[in-house]
């Protein structure tokens, strides 16, 4: 039996994660928050490194996690000024 894997949802499912991220930090930031924590979506074919790195380029590094980020089922972000 063979399991089919939708890449096209799954590419979906990724992009509008890492942009609710991006989202999420816009308002932290406006609001003067520094760090703030995203639980780690499960089953859709992508890990915590995957979001941390798109992020980290889309917004060009100013929203940011560590190596050690990433914690009980959440990955910790930090917005630099």
């Amino acid at each position: 039996m063979k399991i089919k894997v939708n890449k096209n949802q799954q590419n979906m499912e990724f992009r509008k994660t890492v942009w609710t991220i991006v989202e999420i930090a816009k308002q932290k930031a406006e609001n003067g928050i520094e760090h703030f924590h995203y639980s780690i979506p499960r089953g859709l074919g992508f890990g915590s490194h995957e979001i941390i790195k798109e992020v980290e380029q889309i917004t060009e590094e100013t929203v940011y996690a560590g190596y050690r980020s990433v914690k009980d089922g959440t990955i910790r972000f930090s917005i630099s000024n």
